[in-house]
């Protein structure tokens, strides 16, 4: 049997098959040696029976077409290890009639995965930020702990910003009411936005017990078309002027808000201040890996298959419709609140998919270039921190491949780092790296299981291969 392959620029691979009319006839033995064991013909044990009686029973044709769809299943395994294809989907078949006695030639067209071919990665070089932490930094993280546990003292003079006031509201556009609110409290603020955007600053210098009226421009981009963009009349009468009074800044507050972990004040400065320096290291580390991810895939070559694309942004439907549930919308839903159709959100979605593959894809291959592998033990002991966590994982083969996933790929942008911008200066260790890597997989592997990365799922489809040819070439017989 002679196997051509062709592989095109659209991401699919042409195989053109030549088969001899002995080949096929050493096919149809082996059908008919397969078919005569299932068939029960009278007088003769099952398997015993010769092939003429079969052939009465099946018809001739029947008997070849059987022998040909496993000749296709041959060759269609074959390029598929001897080519290194990985399939996205079922191939499309091309398998005109055959005559009986003359060679057949038959087609296959696989849509695959293209090899990334990726530019000198080695070469690149991006220089790590310098972090630091600014004494503002520490005193607004601060205050805005001690605004968190702030109380609330009526006082006797006008209102002002960052005062709250009770008060009653009627709001009116339109001739129809908005709102009609009594005893409703607000915090006076000037960056109110949404409905009630340009309210506040008539509020201003109003007493306890004083009535108003006036007038504000709705925001063009409330949600009710009609009324956006108009004139919206104010009833208020106010009742009540609060003035936020916080906490003092000393060392009781100090030990009281931690619970005693810290004594003085310069203690929770030294605490805030480290937390804020590795919140930054930690998203300069982020920051830099993905700027050096975006660098390698740009100077790849990547050809992405129409359908790898639209079955990744069904699943993205589907996540997205699964996370909807939680909050009780369905998708229809929250399209009508977006205003898309779902054509219009899927085509959203699509240049974040598009983007998505491709690192996918340059990842798995810079992992195979620089023999990036985990191991058992590494899995294990992803399980174990999950279980320290709180989050017993169950132990199916699709999640450790879920963990596995996520794992090399954390150790492979870590490796892109290292070549790309040298050792982290304070990785102290291999070990710390290690740790880093394992705690984002672990904050990444939940997505792997849900979204069937890559290279789950062609390896799913290679293996089930023959078994997809076979499905399909029943079909089309059938058909025909």
């Amino acid at each position: 049997m002679k196997v051509s392959v062709e592989k095109l620029p659209t991401s699919e691979a042409v195989l053109e098959v030549d088969v001899t009319w002995e080949e096929m006839e050493k096919a149809s033995d082996k059908a008919y040696r397969r078919l005569v064991q299932q068939v029960d013909i009278q007088g003769f044990r099952k398997g015993k029976a010769p092939r003429s009686l079969l052939e009465r029973r099946l018809g001739k044709d029947y008997i070849y077409q059987e022998g040909l769809e496993g000749l296709i299943s041959e060759a269609y395994r074959r390029a598929l290890k001897e080519h290194d294809l990985t399939p996205i989907t079922q191939p499309k078949l091309d398998i005109p009639a055959f005559e009986i006695g003359q060679p057949y030639h038959f087609s296959v067209t696989i849509p695959i995965i293209t090899p990334v071919v990726l530019g000198d990665y080695r070469s690149l070089h991006f220089d790590r930020e310098e972090v630091e932490v600014t004494s503002e930094e520490v005193e607004k993280d601060i205050e805005s702990q001690r605004s968190n546990l702030n109380t609330w003292q009526p006082v006797e003079r006008p209102a002002h910003y960052d005062d709250r006031v009770t008060m009653d509201l009627k709001f009116t556009a339109e001739g129809q009411t908005i709102s009609d609110l009594k005893d409703n409290p607000f915090e006076l603020t000037n960056e109110r936005y949404g409905v009630y955007s340009g309210m506040d600053e008539h509020i201003l210098g109003m007493q306890v017990g004083e009535s108003k009226s006036f007038s504000t421009t709705i925001p063009n981009d409330y949600s009710n078309e009609k009324l956006a963009g108009k004139q919206g009349e104010y009833q208020v009468t106010l009742h009540k002027v609060e003035e936020k009074q916080l906490p003092p800044l000393d060392d009781a507050w100090v030990e009281k808000i931690t619970n005693g972990k810290y004594q003085t004040l310069e203690d929770l400065r030294k605490s805030v201040s480290d937390r804020i320096l590795e919140d930054k290291k930690r998203r300069a580390r982020e920051e830099l890996q993905e700027k050096i991810v975006d660098a390698v895939v740009e100077q790849s070559q990547i050809v992405l298959h129409s359908l790898l694309i639209e079955e990744e942004i069904e699943n993205a439907m589907h996540r997205m419709s699964h996370l909807l549930q939680r909050q009780h919308l369905s998708l229809e839903q929250y399209l009508m609140i977006k205003k898309q159709t779902l054509e219009q959100y899927k085509q959203s979605v699509r240049p974040d998919i598009e983007r998505s593959l491709k690192q996918q894809l340059v990842l798995s291959e810079v992992a195979r270039q620089e023999h990036i592998e985990v191991t058992t033990e590494e899995v294990d002991n992803l399980f174990q921190i999950y279980t320290q966590l709180g989050q017993q994982l169950p132990r199916t083969d699709e999640q450790r491949r879920a963990l596995e996933i996520s794992y090399r790929r954390e150790k492979t942008i870590s490796r892109l780092v290292e070549l790309t911008a040298g050792p982290d200066p304070d990785a102290e260790s291999e070990a710390l790296e290690q740790t880093e890597a394992e705690e984002t997989a672990v904050a990444n592997a939940e997505a792997a299981a849900v979204t069937g990365e890559i290279e789950r799922a062609t390896s799913a489809v290679v293996e089930q291969g023959s078994e997809s040819v076979s499905d399909t070439t029943q079909n089309e017989s059938i058909e025909s």
